[in-house]
């Protein structure tokens, strides 16, 4: 599969958007937990597993059906890093809202 260098960073660079967003919110989430603000700041960490389970079901959905068409040796190691890295993303996404409705303690 022939991908240009071009394709290749506007594709990093929207997966790096895609995944600043929910650490922006366990930061800002944190800090408020931190300074015992009295808004909720754990629904904003809460809030930022959700949005990464759900970012991390739907991206490694797209990399795996890029997978199945191409191969994994004709995926760039910049598609399989993600792919792997999709995966984690997502096991921990989901371990956390497990222990967050009381499923696993």
């Amino acid at each position: 599969m022939q991908i240009t260098k071009r394709k290749l960073i506007i594709e990093g660079s929207l997966n790096a958007l895609l995944l600043v967003s929910p650490i922006i919110l366990f930061i800002v989430g944190g800090i408020g937990m931190a300074a015992h603000d009295p808004s909720h700041p754990d629904v904003l960490i809460l809030g930022g597993s959700l949005l990464m389970g759900v970012l991390s079901l739907i991206m490694l959905a797209v990399y795996a059906f890029s997978w199945r068409q191409h191969g994994w040796r004709q995926l760039s190691v910049l598609r399989r890093s993600l792919i792997v890295f999709y995966g984690i993303w997502l096991i921990i996404g989901l371990w956390t809202w497990l222990m967050f409705l009381g499923i696993i303690s």
